[in-house]
């Protein structure tokens, strides 16, 4: 399982570096984020709170090429006609998904370095961090979190043949319900149980805290518990939809 993955860690960065789309993408998603975000707030004369909108807007990417990239390779997996293949190899399924899963979101963190360098280079947001050591953690904490919370819903796309359509959607719902795109105090109450739930708030939060200074330790200990939870769930659900999908032989269908 371990060269597997490992394998798979290898593969999936030469054919994110190799996508047009991927790396476009990766480069203009951050600029756009982060420069809404800045007259959106409009709070030039609040550099915290600019930088904290900087870091939720390179979360927000993160998630994004979790959901939109994973999703578009496993439409190509299906179309090439290679997921019935991975499905039927002799190892676990979350070893061959886990590295597009994980990939994906480290591939985020260049999405962060633009979202930080555009940010002081164009609007003079300060760069300071506070809590070094934090940030250093709070960083592959996020990644793995978001990594795993991927892998539940790459678990439908075994059983969803137009997989890229649902990670478009998916962006957008989690965004709000984490607040990365508005504070969750102007949502509706039932909201904050859902983003208790979901890794990004706690992604954010430890980055945030990390950086503007405050207990960052219990969000990157949330994110290291979920993501053991979202390991878990996705064992049982992989095997439920992988028997769903053999039984109606829809695997190959695109």
């Amino acid at each position: 399982m371990i060269r597997v993955f490992l394998s798979g860690l290898r593969i999936q960065v030469l054919q994110l570096l190799r996508s047009s789309f991927d790396v476009v993408a990766m480069f203009t998603w951050p600029l756009v984020y982060s420069s809404i975000a800045y007259y959106l707030l409009d709070a030039k004369e609040s550099p915290r709170l600019l930088l904290s909108a900087a870091l939720a807007s390179a979360v927000m990417v993160m998630w994004s090429q979790v959901v939109v990239g994973s999703s578009g390779s496993f439409d190509l997996m299906r179309q090439n006609g290679t997921l019935e293949l991975m499905v039927a190899a002799p190892v676990p399924l979350i070893s061959i998904l886990a590295p597009v899963m994980l990939t994906s979101a480290a591939f985020g963190l260049y999405g962060l370095v633009v979202t930080l360098a555009w940010g002081r280079l164009a609007f003079g947001i300060p760069l300071g961090i506070v809590h070094p050591l934090a940030a250093a953690l709070s960083i592959p904490a996020c990644i793995i979190a978001i990594g795993s919370l991927g892998l539940i819903v790459a678990s439908t796309f075994v059983l969803y043949r137009a997989a890229f359509f649902l990670g478009i959607a998916m962006q957008y719902p989690v965004w709000i319900a984490c607040g990365l795109l508005v504070p969750l105090s102007i949502l509706p109450g039932w909201v904050g149980p859902i983003s208790w739930v979901l890794a990004p708030t706690w992604g954010f939060r430890a980055i945030d805290r990390a950086v503007l200074g405050g207990d960052a330790w219990l969000p990157i200990g949330l994110c290291l518990v979920l993501s053991v939870a979202y390991g878990l769930v996705t064992v049982v659900l992989l095997r439920g939809f992988e028997y769903l999908a053999r039984s109606r032989v829809t695997l190959r269908l695109a």
